[in-house]
């Protein structure tokens, strides 16, 4: 009980809402907002005389963003967000005409379009369609690498019925044969992620890592050449040298090409303090609880999922598939109630910190709309 007092604290959102939408945008924690307003209030009182605190906040969130992880501090980069750190990898590898790309059908438009761009460089594009009860094939994805692919692009967890791909078993499959990028935005702070299973990563802060806009993860393996597109004083060795002999910084960090948004990077560092305070495999754990009951409650009301049963195969989204998904978003959050319309279903997803009665409350209420 005193754990959710707690909680109750950190997140006010939970007085007036069932808030289960974190797959969408996360309720900033209090410590969170109280982190960013200490950034302006060193601005307004200090100016520029607080330079060295910003950089040195910088530095920290690196070294926490890499313990998240499991990598290094050099192998971190600051994104605004995903599609920044897409764009960087497609961009920044060496391509052949005729080299190729995996992607899946399921993807989010951030981890597709930078790759059918490159199709004007005579890249080919291979998208894999998923199988019907809505999980890719890592055997189809094995079958199509041959020796043009250069890399396999694949979301963590899938945006819209919150499929958890094997990775254990993806990075066996491309160890060797290709890179693999993945678009780690509906897992990092929800489920443990790894850097050793794959060559880049790359995730915004607003979801489940409970952080600001405007600021995210990118993982690059320091054993992988990739040349940023663009450049900056902060790219280089030395921001302040101002000399005329480019020499880019030998870690992740040049691919950032200038300030910070230093109040994002505030708040990010104490939203990873908290993860990591609080374990991201417990939290995990956790996560998977709430989403076994989703799971459970749905198929005793001969609802049809459209999220894998098997505990393993997802992480924090839930998919019930549903007629008129939208009237019935709306119908919710007229109840307090806040969840999202995807892929012709209700996209439910609890944090750890929701709690059961919540999701109780949610059931009660689809079965009364749904079932009735």
């Amino acid at each position: 009980m005193a754990f959710f007092d707690e909680l109750l604290k950190e997140f006010p959102v939970k007085k007036k809402l069932v808030y289960l939408n974190n797959a969408s945008v996360s309720p900033l924690p209090v410590r969170v907002f109280n982190a960013m307003k200490k950034f302006y209030l060193e601005r307004i009182v200090s100016g520029d005389l607080a330079w060295e605190e910003w950089i040195e906040k910088v530095e920290e969130t690196r070294k926490l963003a890499a313990k998240l992880i499991d990598s290094k501090p050099e192998e971190i980069a600051f994104i605004k967000n995903t599609t920044e750190g897409i764009n960087i990898v497609a961009n920044g590898l060496n391509w052949k005409r005729g080299d190729k790309v995996i992607t899946s059908d399921l993807e989010f438009t951030s981890n597709f379009y930078p790759w059918i761009k490159l199709r004007s460089k005579g890249v080919r594009v291979t998208v894999v369609s998923h199988k019907p009860n809505g999980e890719i094939s890592l055997d189809e994805i094995e079958r199509r690498i041959d020796n043009y692919t250069k890399i396999v692009a694949l979301s963590h967890v899938q945006y819209g019925n919150g499929f958890r791909v094997n990775l254990r078993r993806l990075r066996e499959i491309t160890q060797g044969k290709c890179y693999l990028f993945l678009d780690a935005i509906q897992s990092l702070g929800a489920v443990k992620v790894y850097s050793d299973l794959c060559d880049f990563l790359s995730a915004g802060s607003y979801k489940w890592l409970l952080a600001p806009f405007g600021t995210g993860i990118l993982y690059v393996n320091k054993e992988v050449e990739l040349n940023p597109s663009y450049i900056g004083w902060a790219s280089v060795e030395d921001p302040f040298s101002l000399s005329p002999e480019l020499k880019l910084a030998k870690s992740a960090r040049k691919f950032e090409i200038g300030n910070q948004d230093y109040s994002a990077i505030y708040g990010l560092n104490e939203a990873l303090k908290f993860i990591l305070t609080l374990d991201p495999v417990k939290i995990e754990r956790r996560i998977l609880d709430l989403t076994d009951i989703l799971v459970t409650e749905a198929e005793e009301s001969g609802l049809t999922l459209q999220t894998p049963k098997e505990r393993y195969k997802r992480a924090g989204i839930v998919n019930i598939k549903v007629k008129n998904p939208e009237k019935i978003v709306e119908w919710l959050k007229k109840k307090g109630v806040i969840i999202s319309a995807r892929m012709n279903g209700l996209r439910i997803s609890p944090h750890f910190y929701n709690d059961e009665n919540e999701l109780y409350k949610l059931i009660t209420l689809l079965r009364k709309i749904i079932l009735t």
